[in-house]
């Protein structure tokens, strides 16, 4: 099976891709026409088998000012003739395609003037997302056409009227699972190649969540014929940094540190928001009293939650400490020492882990199949501290604090996975001296609970109505 990988330009940088596929394939880059393309070779494949790569990709927006001085000229260097040139599904020496170039005035006045007519006319196309490939000449007999149909067209009636031409195509960027990919147009005008899309009507711009994976007339995968074969995109929106933040303050620039070093910036992402999210944990426990199972649990918990998901990473701990106290209350039985039971029970929650994730895997759950993020040895601990509270006979009390510790779990992960704070704390690390700040205000809290004063509010009530008698 071959795809193509994002490609690198002045808008569009990789920082991370990773491939990944079963053992049964091999995977391989290679380069064609300027593209990057990510192959995948195996034998003896069985059915349902999937492969695929994970990319980060910092992207920008781009936009461009055409001037009306900017001329069309009669002859071009020899590396655009190709982008003047007809082909199969781009007809620009066609009759018929002449005569709509001619007759919307393609062929007169400047690349400013020539490139708006014809854009006009072909985003006046009705759109109709046709599957398969709609050549040019197809899209304008039918007077309709998808992103692929429109832009053929686009690039036929450039080229027919002398601008340089070539489709591209990629993925307009969505949170969350999408099928479709989108192709657009760049044209040859002042010493640049300037992005057109007709169908989404961006004339000389390109908003910042356009995704280019290659260019020219492609087909975006190819694979071993009579292969039952699907695809989809999941897209998720991170915070990265800028290219400029990787040079300035050289003395205390930790993205710079972590660029040198080849590490994800996630993980300096994570290792940042860990301390508010220990105050969030702070906040809950000596100022509110919400119960939970250790301090800084809740936080931990909540930074692996941010590859799952709020909902499928409470979902999945829920699952793994209910699971851990069944084998638990099993292992007592044997009467065993208590360092050799942590170490069954971390074997076992790596089990429950794994089979949750293979789990989820079988039913489409992509968030689910995360959960291997969380780390083990808390989610070991978490379970047991459950169990000693429910073999106590307290076993209210036990999922007072599994629900207290959710809670918790919920507003660190709002809190940590907080744009604006990402972009605070990662721009400006030395904002954690604020939260060591307000650590040593609430280390000397004395006050009333929230939970204390609505526990004795009745009990305040009374007093405050009573009679004092003197003696």
């Amino acid at each position: 099976m071959r795809t193509f990988l994002p490609v690198e330009d002045s808008r569009q940088k990789v920082l991370a891709l990773t491939p990944a596929s079963s053992a049964a394939f091999r995977f391989s880059e290679s380069n064609e026409r300027d593209n990057r393309l990510g192959n995948w070779l195996g034998t003896e494949v069985s059915d349902g088998t999937k492969l695929g790569y994970t990319a980060v990709v910092r992207l920008l927006g781009q936009r461009f000012e055409l001037g009306p001085d900017i001329e069309v000229p009669k002859e071009h260097a020899n590396g655009l003739a190709k982008y003047l040139a007809a082909e199969e599904a781009v007809q620009s020496g066609n009759a018929e395609i002449v005569a709509l170039m001619k007759q919307v005035k393609g062929d007169q006045g400047g690349a400013r003037e020539r490139i708006q007519r014809m854009f006009d006319t072909v985003q006046k196309l009705k759109f109709r997302p046709f599957s398969g490939t709609t050549d040019a000449l197809t899209a304008l007999r039918l007077g309709e056409a998808s992103c692929n149909g429109k832009s053929r067209l686009l690039v036929a009636l450039m080229r027919a009227s002398g601008i340089p031409a070539r489709l591209v195509g990629g993925v307009v960027l969505e949170s969350g699972k999408k099928r479709t990919s989108h192709q657009w147009v760049e044209a040859f005008a002042g010493g640049h190649w300037v992005p057109f899309d007709a169908t989404n009507q961006h004339f000389a711009e390109l908003p910042a969540n356009y995704l280019v994976l290659y260019r020219g007339d492609e087909t975006l995968f190819r694979h071993t014929s009579d292969t039952n074969f699907d695809y989809g995109f999941e897209i998720v929106r991170r915070q990265v940094p800028a290219e400029r933040t990787l040079t300035t303050f050289p003395a205390f620039n930790v993205w710079a540190l972590f660029d040198r070093l080849g590490l994800p910036f996630t993980l300096l992402q994570t290792v940042l928001m860990l301390p508010l999210g220990a105050l969030v944990v702070v906040l809950f426990r000596n100022v509110i009293g919400v119960p939970t199972f250790g301090t800084f649990l809740p936080a931990l918990l909540a930074a692996a939650a941010g590859e799952t998901g709020l909902f499928w990473g409470i979902v999945a701990v829920t699952i793994v400490m209910l699971g851990v106290v069944a084998i638990r209350a099993a292992l007592n039985r044997f009467g065993l020492l208590m360092s050799p039971t942590l170490a069954i029970l971390l074997a076992c929650v790596v089990f429950m882990m794994l089979g949750t994730a293979m789990v989820a895997e079988r039913f489409g759950l992509q968030e689910l199949t995360r959960l291997a993020y969380f780390p083990i040895a808390v989610m070991a601990i978490a379970s047991e501290r459950f169990y000693l509270i429910v073999s106590e006979g307290s076993t209210k009390k036990a999922f007072k604090q599994l629900a207290g510790t959710l809670l918790v779990v919920a507003a660190c992960h709002l809190v940590m996975n907080s744009i604006a704070m990402q972009v605070l704390v990662s721009g400006f690390p030395e904002f954690l001296l604020w939260a060591i700040a307000a650590n040593v205000y609430l280390g000397r809290w004395v006050g009333v609970r929230v939970v204390e004063f609505m526990r004795f509010k009745a009990v305040a009530a009374g007093a405050g109505g009573g009679h004092v008698a003197a003696v």
